[in-house]
């Protein structure tokens, strides 16, 4: 059958059918490499603005968690300074308590009358 057609067709025609199958067979291949290209490049353009949104977030994130640090280090900085402005105060108060319980102690046995001793008792407890 092979030769019949080998005398039937001429040898041009059957290169040029070749030809042709192996150009359909490239044209297929070329077609398939490109679409993957393309599909790959959609997926990674996909993951390029994922990934640019959770840069933003995280950006933004960020940016929050700052303005949290700077509000926190701000209340520290006052609680420190009301702390040092209560430590003068009480530094105050102590002198003018040590100084009350100074005259207190210094007072003659005199001066005491029967509640007096209570009442040492509870000015000396004060802090």
């Amino acid at each position: 059958m092979l030769s019949v057609a080998r005398k039937l067709i001429p040898a041009w025609v059957w290169a040029a059918l070749l030809g042709l199958l192996a150009l359909c067979g490239l044209g297929w291949w070329g077609v398939t490499t490109w679409e993957a290209r393309v599909e790959e490049r959609q997926s990674l353009a996909q993951q390029v603005e994922t990934l640019e949104a959770n840069r933003e977030r995280w950006q933004a994130h960020t940016l929050s968690v700052m303005a949290q640090l700077g509000e926190a280090r701000e209340r520290a900085r006052k609680a420190e300074a009301a702390l040092v402005e209560l430590q003068a105060a009480l530094a105050e108060r102590d002198a003018d308590y040590r100084e009350i319980r100074g005259r207190i102690r210094q007072a003659p046995a005199e001066d005491d009358g029967p509640v007096a001793p209570v009442l040492r008792q509870a000015l000396e407890a004060l802090p």
